[in-house]
């Protein structure tokens, strides 16, 4: 049985984008994971990054039988099984970039760890998937719905949903 709920945002911009989020899924087949929903796959500009290459974005939600720090420490261990490489450097393109933006409705602050996301009220990318699959959800802290953060998002970025499925 699965306890835990979390909401990922998905994301890649290096090598082939579309296999990178593929081998996502692969690997969450065969572990405490279990995909409920997934949006479309939307293309977005980086925001600051030093690859001229867009995003490929994404928002899932799955169930879980892992804690949160748990969870944490598989989302990182599956960035690098899939080439993800560590460096200090936010800005470095990604082969995938999996964020958490919340689990259950807990609030967590860490030095490593910030649930809900400290920056989903900010970013386009995230809340155009996330509206796709729960536009109702109500987010912790923020105590606002994904659909009334996207209607009053700053980001002016181009999001353009792709044709394709996974």
């Amino acid at each position: 049985m699965m306890d835990n709920f979390s909401y990922l945002s998905i994301g890649s911009n290096s090598g082939d984008r579309i296999n990178n989020i593929k081998h996502l899924f692969k690997e969450f087949e065969n572990s405490d994971v279990n995909v409920i929903s997934a949006s479309s796959i939307y293309e977005s500009e980086p925001l600051n990054s030093l690859s001229n290459k867009n995003f490929y974005n994404l928002v899932i939600k799955v169930e879980t039988t892992l804690d949160l720090l748990n969870f944490f420490s598989f989302t990182k261990s599956i960035e690098l099984k899939i080439g993800r490489e560590v460096k200090n450097n936010p800005d470095i393109p990604r082969v995938i970039d999996i964020d958490i933006l919340v689990f259950n409705n807990d609030i967590y602050n860490s030095e490593f760890l910030i649930v809900p996301h400290s920056r989903i009220h900010e970013r386009k990318f995230v809340l155009l998937p996330w509206a796709e699959i729960s536009d109702k959800y109500i987010l912790p802290r923020y105590n606002k719905s994904v659909n009334y953060l996207l209607n009053n998002v700053k980001d002016t970025s181009k999001i353009c949903k792709l044709e394709t499925t996974l």
